[in-house]
């Protein structure tokens, strides 16, 4: 490494700078950049000279730059800002760069504007004292410790989560002990909870949990999952997912938790529940008394009356119908006309239009619904409850070719019926009614009802058939046969579509020879008249 001192020394003895690279090893870029710094800051000879060559170093690599001035952060200011709805440190960092520009000065970065900020929050512990609106948000979290209720059955301890909420405002404290950590259970923890308070706060704040939030990224909205998105639509809430490791963004339900260990769960530690609906009452008595303490600071305010007092009024009203949970499942409608459901393990039937297509099955507390892939209808189905009979079906969702084989039935036969013509309806009513009325079973008639109703359909050999034919000829049936307890056979009703259609036959061939024979006539007419100059 070239010293410094030895440079300027040789610079000083008047050697050029091509000499002095030479010497020293050094490329002449580097001897002639030492010596202008030198220049540049006024170091003299005698000054240089008494230092040694750290402290000459130093003082070279001190930068010749004068950068402007950073315009100073109102951290109070910020945290003020981000306490009201919608307001984001982009949108704050935006307003403090337009402030930078109107005073000459540099601003910080995005990234430097919230790293600073964080570490002021960290310093001063500003988040124990975040200044909350009556009513703004609800913040939600899960205890870390499981709670447990004996199963009467097996006799063992079923352990199950707590779900924990809590007011922003009043820190009024919500508990309640759920199946399973899934979003479906979270979704119906929170619609009881506002049934709680008995009103709905702007903003849900959640945990960044995979219950609720799909994807968060750290300069991005998080992406919720569709049953949260839905949720806060139907109760008009912003649902904001805190990000991932930093509990001070929710640092009251956070308190909220420790107070469960030891204001909730710890005076109920030597009580056996037998079931989660006993756990969860217990869970309610000890809130409310909970809530009903007064605080430390102020003894004459509890969360309860805090509530009342300045955040009740200020809580939207609950819906007027409630939110329905429903699970999201997709499937391929099988060749059987019918989907899985992977939720339930039911098969539930879609027309057959829809076979090997991919559905969604949004699954409901008591019915199915079906739709297409975007978004659209396409059926629904009471929720399968059989467990020996896995199959939900409506058989209209099934081809005409099985419907009349696998799911036949007098109702279906009448139904073809109705459609043709009341006629035909009434000619197999008969063939049901009299089984009935001779205690014979309906489904001998099944063959005759089905053969029936086949005569609407052309065929190669009978071109001729149709539903009109079909009708009329029933209806000459009961009018040479009255009487309801008469008896129309299948062979009677062939032999009477065929007459029509042979009579049909036979009056379009009399008219196309009476056609024939007048133009005939007329053209014998036309000829003995000389008519052959008419057309000239």
């Amino acid at each position: 490494m070239a010293s410094y001192k030895k440079i300027l020394e040789l610079y000083c003895s008047g050697i050029n700078i091509s000499q002095i690279s030479e010497r020293v090893g050094r490329d002449r870029a580097t001897v002639r950049r030492v010596i202008s710094k030198s220049e540049g800051k006024g170091i003299l000879p005698s000054q240089w000279k008494e230092l040694d060559e750290t402290q000459l170093r130093g003082m070279l690599r001190k930068s010749t730059k004068v950068k402007p001035e950073y315009f100073p952060i109102n951290f109070e200011w910020m945290y003020d800002e981000l306490s009201n709805a919608h307001v984001t440190v982009n949108l704050l960092h935006e307003e403090y760069e337009e402030q930078a520009k109107k005073e000459g000065l540099r601003p910080y970065s995005r990234s430097q504007f919230f790293e600073r900020y964080k570490k002021w929050c960290n310093v001063t512990k500003y988040s124990a004292k975040i200044k909350n609106k009556p009513g703004h948000s609800m913040e939600l979290d899960f205890a870390g410790d499981l709670a447990h209720y004996i199963d009467p059955l097996t006799k063992t301890a079923v352990k199950v989560p707590l779900f924990v909420s809590t007011l922003s405002f009043s820190k009024l404290l919500w508990v309640q002990a759920v199946p399973r950590q899934t979003a479906v259970c979270l979704a119906h923890a929170v619609i009881d909870a506002f049934k709680f308070f008995k009103g709905v706060t702007r903003a849900i704040i959640v945990d960044n949990t995979k219950a609720a939030v799909i994807l968060h990224s750290k300069h991005e909205l998080a992406v919720l999952s569709e049953l949260f998105r839905e949720l806060g639509e139907h109760y008009g809430a912003t649902v904001i997912a805190a990000p991932a490791r930093t509990p001070k963004f929710k640092p009251t339900v956070e308190d909220g938790v420790s107070n469960t260990y030891t204001r909730i769960l710890a005076p109920l530690r030597h009580c056996i529940f037998y079931s989660l609906e006993e756990l969860n009452e217990a869970l309610a008595l000890r809130c409310e008394v909970f809530n009903n303490e007064p605080f430390k600071e102020k003894e004459s305010w509890s969360r309860r009356s805090l509530f009342e007092a300045e955040e009740q009024q200020m809580l939207s009203q609950l819906p007027s119908t409630n939110f329905e949970v429903r699970e999201k499942a997709t499937a391929t409608v099988r060749e059987n006309c019918h989907a899985k459901c992977s939720l339930d393990g039911y098969y539930y039937s879609v027309p057959y239009l829809w076979c090997k297509k991919r559905v969604i099955l949004r699954l409901g507390s008591v019915d199915v619904r079906i739709l297409s892939l975007e978004g659209q209808f396409i059926c629904s189905h009471p929720r399968g409850i059989d467990p020996w009979h896995r199959y939900v079906t409506d058989p209209a969702h099934m081809p005409s070719y099985i419907r009349q084989y696998v799911y036949a039935s007098p109702s279906l036969f009448c139904e073809q019926a109705e459609r043709i013509g009341p006629a035909t309806l009434e000619v197999i009513g008969r063939l049901f009614s009299i089984a009935e009325a001779n205690a014979r079973v309906v489904e001998v008639e099944y063959d005759t009802a089905r053969g029936i109703l086949s005569l609407e359909r052309p065929t190669k050999r009978n071109p001729g058939r149709s539903s009109r034919t079909l009708e009329m000829a029933c209806k000459e049936l009961i009018s040479l046969h009255p009487s309801v307890f008469t008896r129309i056979s299948y062979n009677a009703v062939r032999n009477t579509v065929q007459q029509l259609i042979d009579e049909e036959a036979r009056m379009r061939a009399d008219k196309f020879i009476a056609e024939k024979l007048c133009v005939g006539n007329i053209m014998d007419i036309l000829q003995e008249e000389g008519g052959d100059g008419l057309y000239d």
